[in-house]
Protein backbone atom coordinates (compact mmCIF):
# COMPACT_ATOMS: atom_id res chain seq x y z
CA UNK A 1 0.00 0.00 0.00
CA UNK A 2 1.59 3.01 -1.01
CA UNK A 3 1.38 6.50 1.33
CA UNK A 4 -0.21 8.77 -1.76
CA UNK A 5 -3.24 6.14 -2.22
CA UNK A 6 -6.60 6.97 -0.48
CA UNK A 7 -6.75 4.55 2.41
CA UNK A 8 -10.40 4.14 1.76
CA UNK A 9 -10.43 3.30 -1.84
CA UNK A 10 -7.70 0.21 -0.86
CA UNK A 11 -9.96 -1.23 1.67
CA UNK A 12 -12.48 -0.77 -0.90
CA UNK A 13 -10.05 -2.69 -3.19
CA UNK A 14 -9.07 -5.27 -0.24
CA UNK A 15 -12.94 -6.37 0.07
CA UNK A 16 -13.51 -6.47 -3.17
CA UNK A 17 -11.01 -9.28 -3.67
CA UNK A 18 -11.78 -11.25 -0.83
CA UNK A 19 -11.58 -14.50 -0.92
CA UNK A 20 -14.56 -15.67 0.76
CA UNK A 21 -16.85 -12.91 -1.10
CA UNK A 22 -14.57 -12.64 -4.71
CA UNK A 23 -17.20 -15.19 -6.22
CA UNK A 24 -20.27 -12.98 -5.44
CA UNK A 25 -18.57 -10.53 -6.72
CA UNK A 26 -17.92 -11.52 -9.89
CA UNK A 27 -21.32 -12.85 -10.32
CA UNK A 28 -22.47 -9.03 -9.54
CA UNK A 29 -20.39 -7.46 -11.93
CA UNK A 30 -18.26 -5.97 -9.54
CA UNK A 31 -14.96 -7.24 -10.79
CA UNK A 32 -13.91 -8.99 -13.75
CA UNK A 33 -12.22 -13.16 -13.50
CA UNK A 34 -9.47 -11.74 -15.50
CA UNK A 35 -9.16 -8.66 -12.48
CA UNK A 36 -9.42 -11.25 -10.02
CA UNK A 37 -6.61 -13.21 -11.19
CA UNK A 38 -4.44 -9.96 -12.44
CA UNK A 39 -4.83 -8.95 -8.68
CA UNK A 40 -4.22 -12.83 -7.43
CA UNK A 41 -0.96 -12.71 -9.43
CA UNK A 42 0.43 -9.88 -7.75
CA UNK A 43 0.34 -11.20 -4.18
CA UNK A 44 3.19 -12.72 -2.37
CA UNK A 45 4.12 -15.79 -1.59
CA UNK A 46 3.65 -16.30 2.48
CA UNK A 47 3.68 -20.00 2.41
CA UNK A 48 7.03 -19.81 3.94
CA UNK A 49 5.66 -17.14 6.79
CA UNK A 50 2.89 -19.99 8.71
CA UNK A 51 4.31 -21.94 11.92
CA UNK A 52 3.15 -25.37 12.04
CA UNK A 53 3.25 -27.88 15.06
CA UNK A 54 3.01 -27.45 18.85
CA UNK A 55 2.10 -23.96 20.75
CA UNK A 56 5.23 -22.16 21.48
CA UNK A 57 6.76 -23.18 24.93
CA UNK A 58 5.68 -27.14 24.39
CA UNK A 59 7.91 -29.55 22.94
CA UNK A 60 6.64 -32.27 20.82
CA UNK A 61 6.50 -34.60 23.73
CA UNK A 62 4.71 -32.39 25.88
CA UNK A 63 1.77 -31.97 23.33
CA UNK A 64 1.61 -35.87 23.17
CA UNK A 65 0.94 -35.93 26.96
CA UNK A 66 -1.99 -33.38 27.37
CA UNK A 67 -3.87 -35.53 24.76
CA UNK A 68 -3.76 -38.17 27.33
CA UNK A 69 -4.86 -36.23 30.47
Amino acid sequence: MSRDADPKSDIKNIRLFDKRTVERNIKKGLIGRKDYEKHMKTLEDVAGKGLYGVPEGKSDDDAGADAGE
